[in-house]
């Protein structure tokens, strides 16, 4: 018996941890992962988009606020971010070159809650 719960738990010992979110991008963009928010900061032409997810899900953008603070050798700037469709919000023609830091601070309109988040622009 005793051979049998030393067992069980050597198993349960090396039972691996698995992430709740998927760290892999969905939008082409860099994914940074705080706790169980996922993070998504994707660069096109047209602008600068940020995808949030918690444990996997989508979070409505309507019901947050966001920013960008965008940190460019001595140069800091801020750049407001809107809603958009689903989980994403945008800036239309906002531009971050390689090599800058990117803070986001996204704020809960009902609970006024924040998180934020640090990229590294590749």
């Amino acid at each position: 018996m005793k051979f049998m719960h030393f067992a069980i738990a050597s198993a349960l010992a090396i039972t691996p941890a698995y992430a709740h979110s998927d760290t892999k991008p969905r939008h082409g963009g860099q994914v940074v992962e705080v706790g169980e928010t996922a993070f998504e900061l994707v660069r096109t032409p047209a602008g600068v988009s940020l995808y949030v997810r918690d444990d996997g899900d989508d979070v409505p953008a309507a019901s947050m606020t966001a920013k960008l603070i965008v940190t460019t050798g001595a140069r800091k700037s801020e750049i407001p971010l809107v809603a958009a469709k689903g989980s994403q919000f945008f800036a239309k023609g906002a531009k971050i070159p390689a090599g800058s830091r990117v803070g986001v601070l996204i704020i809960n309109k009902q609970s006024q809650a924040r998180q934020s988040a640090t990229f590294n622009i590749k």
